[in-house]
């Protein structure tokens, strides 16, 4: 007896845990220096971050201009260097923490971009597979007519990824791709 192919809701679930499954992949390549870095990145992408890092600055000023102002020395007085210093240090700190995020995520999308590479080229397989299937099954079934298809018999096999590659590092034109006109 076979077995009744998946729902739509069991192929969704099949397909998040799929998903889920990448991400704990991903979890699980981190290293000990990422987890702090992805918490203090999670932190200052946070709008509560800037209001708080603009509240800071002013109470800094406001601190020290109040202090100034009864005869008393402030510990930055203006331009306020080390209030340009500690920002300076908290901008430097950000921007190192936004470009190890973007490397992390861009190897995320390159293992992603991998696995859809497969799994097209496997249905595009698949997909070939069937059409020759399908044309073997019109040659052999007498009530249908046998003709030649001429456009069956090119889509009955599997593309060449290599060839492809080939041609478009060649910059010449790959059969049925269109290419984006330029004006000159």
């Amino acid at each position: 007896m076979r077995e009744a192919p998946p729902r739509h809701d069991e192929l969704l679930s099949q397909n998040a845990e799929i998903n889920a499954l990448l991400l704990q992949q991903a979890e699980l390549n981190l290293t000990a220096l990422h987890r702090p870095i992805e918490r203090f990145s999670r932190l200052v992408s946070r709008p509560a971050f800037i209001v708080g890092a603009l509240g800071l600055a002013a109470l800094w000023i406001s601190v020290n201009l109040v202090m100034k102002a009864e005869g008393r020395a402030p510990w930055d007085e203006p331009p306020f260097y080390w209030l340009q210093g500690v920002l300076a240090l908290l901008s430097l700190l950000i921007t190192m923490t936004v470009l190890i995020g973007q490397s992390r995520q861009g190897e995320l999308a390159e293992q992603r971009a991998q696995l859809q590479l497969q799994v097209v080229l496997l249905t595009e397989q698949r997909t070939a597979k069937l059409i020759a299937l399908l044309e073997e099954l019109r040659h052999d079934l007498p009530n249908v007519a046998d003709r030649v298809d001429e456009e069956a018999e090119v889509l009955q096999h599997a593309t060449n990824p290599e060839m492809i590659l080939h041609t478009l590092n060649d910059g010449e034109d790959v059969p049925g791709a269109v290419r984006e006109q330029r004006d000159p």
